[in-house]
């Protein structure tokens, strides 16, 4: 147990479920927070306001950016671990 919270991947996603929690709660009604926090979205901006014509169909969304947002700093903690586990071995 105490092996996990010293890897990034665990932080990171925590701060991405933490995010994600926060958006769905409605503090963050603007999705400010969400869109600052990862760099993915503003390349998905265009092509999901293409797709979503319908404004009634915005909640059908919301979890497919959630799931980017979890992926995204998921995959970039997994990426930091791999690499401080590179260096530790070389050491």
């Amino acid at each position: 147990m105490l092996n996990i919270l010293k890897k990034l991947t665990f932080w990171f996603v925590i701060f991405s479920l933490t995010v994600c929690f926060i958006n769905l709660s409605g503090n963050d009604d603007k999705n400010i927070l969400i869109y600052l926090t990862n760099p993915i979205n503003p390349l998905l901006n265009d092509w999901l306001t293409k797709i979503n014509t319908n404004p009634e169909t915005n909640s059908l969304f919301r979890p497919l950016i959630y799931l980017f947002h979890l992926i995204f700093w998921g995959g970039v903690g997994f990426i930091l671990d791999r690499l401080i586990m590179k260096l530790k071995r070389e050491e």
